[in-house]
């Protein structure tokens, strides 16, 4: 997707919305920032892609669907530019993160899973997965399935102590999980 073809769905939606340019930016961005972004002239940052889909009353990915098919794949890391497109690892990370927020631990992990260590996103992306993987080490438990249980605990916790996201607070609770598994399968 290009910048042109987002700035697009964004005054699309805008103007669904019957909302004027500075009724979206309110005190978040500047009205001519709006206009350069719908012209196509610039590109959003992560940060304001969310919160114009927030206003809009949209999730992100409306406003990014189809970008994985567009942008090419590369095995390089993506550089990313206010002039560039959005890399294809956004549009995975904003999909992984519905599915979290939504309640869809599985499909957050196994979307995250394919995130580079070269992505521009792989803080975000392991923070995310770190607290995915420990949803589900904890309803492996729950359901009695302490051998699956153990293996989400510990990608939890190696994920949870990467990155500027790292958390100590994530990692502890997958310690203690694992733990906690390593027992209940130590009584069977």
């Amino acid at each position: 997707m290009d910048s042109k073809l987002l700035g697009q769905r964004i005054k699309e939606a805008r103007l669904a919305k019957k909302m004027t340019q500075t009724e979206v930016v309110g005190s978040f961005i500047t009205r001519n920032m709006l206009s350069q972004i719908e012209s196509g002239n610039a590109v959003p940052s992560m940060k304001t892609l969310t919160y114009l889909a927030k206003v809009l009353e949209l999730p992100p990915s409306v406003l990014l669907s189809d970008i994985a098919e567009n942008v090419p794949e590369s095995s390089e890391s993506e550089s990313f530019s206010p002039t560039s497109p959005i890399p294809t690892d956004a549009a995975m990370f904003y999909r992984a993160k519905e599915a979290y927020l939504s309640g869809d631990n599985n499909t957050a992990y196994n979307t995250l899973s394919s995130v580079t260590e070269t992505s521009v996103l792989t803080d975000e992306a392991q923070a995310l997965f770190a607290r995915a993987a420990l949803r589900i080490a904890e309803n492996c438990c729950s359901a009695g399935n302490y051998t699956d249980a153990l293996d989400y605990a510990k990608a939890a916790a190696g994920a949870a102590a990467k990155g500027i996201y790292a958390s100590l607070e994530v990692k502890s609770q997958a310690l203690l999980l694992l733990s906690d598994a390593a027992a209940k399968l130590a009584e069977l």
